[in-house]
């Protein structure tokens, strides 16, 4: 990527370089939280899709810690759809965070390459 060797770039651009990487890495975190949530949203609504299907009087089981409890369907719905609605918005605030950081990202590479492209003729300040 870089035809000049690092320690002979201005500072500033040295710094912009260590931003760069710092705003990928959180990035790509993000992104990865972002996923995971999605994967368990998409196991939360699995289940309430198969409570759904399921008779009002099944017998259901919820896993609390190391044990299971007895509960009812209709409590078990509610209980689901709450986690549904709290990954929802774990998901949205990701979401607008990697948006915010991809911003920041292009906004700083273009600023980078836009100095190295012009940085052959080396400057004082």
């Amino acid at each position: 990527m870089l035809s000049v060797p690092l320690d002979r770039l201005p500072p500033h651009v040295r710094s912009d370089l260590e931003r760069l990487s710092q705003i990928q890495e959180m990035l790509n975190n993000v992104v990865l939280r972002r996923q995971q949530y999605e994967i368990q949203l998409k196991e939360i609504e699995n289940a309430i899709n198969e409570l759904n299907q399921a008779p009002d009087d099944v017998t259901i089981f919820k896993n609390v810690g190391n044990i299971l409890i007895k509960t009812t369907k209709q409590k078990a719905l509610e209980e689901l759809q709450e986690a549904k609605e709290t990954v929802e918005l774990h998901i949205k605030t990701l979401q607008r965070q990697e948006n915010l950081l991809r911003k920041q990202f292009d906004d700083l590479r273009k600023k980078v390459q836009k100095e190295l492209s012009g940085a052959g003729g080396g400057e004082g300040a």
